[in-house]
């Protein structure tokens, strides 16, 4: 969005999405495969320009609040849906 200065109100509009799928994106939840072609369409791109396919083996699940230094890894597990690099 960034190299095509637009805002994700811009991207909504244009992609036609909903505020909905908007709100998944920015949380990295799942969304169809349309939603993708439809910003791929938008952006000129292809799919693998804007998903990031993550290997779930690469990350150790977190099933606790984390203390002291461990909160740093707790913020990235919230990011990846409580999952953290090994």
């Amino acid at each position: 969005m960034i190299d095509h200065n637009m805002n994700k109100t811009q991207l909504r509009k244009e992609a036609r999405l909903s505020t909905n799928v908007l709100a998944k994106l920015s949380k990295n939840d799942s969304v169809s495969m349309d939603t993708l072609i439809r910003i791929c369409q938008v952006f000129h791109c292809d799919v693998g320009d804007i998903v990031e396919i993550i290997d779930e083996s690469d990350y150790i699940a977190v099933s606790r609040r984390p203390v002291g230094n461990e909160q740093k890894q707790f913020r990235a597990a919230e990011k990846t849906k409580g999952y953290i690099r090994k």
